[in-house]
């Protein structure tokens, strides 16, 4: 069957991967990233432990290798699944490729450092303290022409008193003298 194929598609076959859809996943995303998008250096791999072919990618001449991960849309990710990823192929950063049965692809970059979503009550809560927040700004705002005419009005009255006391000391000099 190998001798009507792809030569990489048999090299892939060849890493130690047994699952035929992932073998085949990989092929497509290798030859999209190699004839479509034109990058450099292409290789493909695979992690026993993990049970993963992944390709290492320039994405220019010049460029840092970074990891691409063939993943078949029909198949479920977690956030665990990612983090064990990472971790064992110790990689900050790495781009899914997500193969859909139409071979249309879609693709995410995950950084390190990823942390479940909030529950929806404490979105709900940090939603509502935002709201106050931003009334509360929006009630000072509103109020700030009237509170800078209050200061200059009980700045004007400080200056009144203070030039008042010293008219009066003045009216009350020494007769005699």
């Amino acid at each position: 069957m190998y001798d009507i194929c792809h030569p990489s598609y048999y090299h892939i076959g060849k890493l130690g991967c047994s699952d035929p859809v992932k073998i085949s996943t990989a092929f497509n995303v290798y030859i999209e990233l190699c004839e479509v998008r034109k990058y450099w250096e292409v290789n493909y791999k695979y992690n026993e432990s993990l049970d993963l072919l992944y390709l290492e990618v320039k994405r220019k001449k010049s460029s840092e290798l970074e990891l691409f991960i063939p993943w078949p849309r029909l198949f479920n990710i977690s956030l665990e699944k990612i983090g064990k990823i990472q971790e064992v192929l110790n990689v900050e950063k790495v781009t899914f490729v997500f193969k859909g049965e139409d071979s249309t692809s879609i693709i995410y970059r995950v950084s390190k450092g990823l942390v479940k979503p909030m529950s929806p009550e404490t979105t709900k809560l940090m939603k509502e303290k935002e709201e106050k927040k931003f009334n509360l700004e929006k009630e000072i705002r509103k109020n700030t022409s009237y509170l800078y005419e209050l200061a200059k009005s009980l700045n004007k009255e400080d200056t009144d008193t203070d030039v008042n006391p010293s008219a009066s000391s003045s009216s009350k000099t020494d007769p005699t003298g």
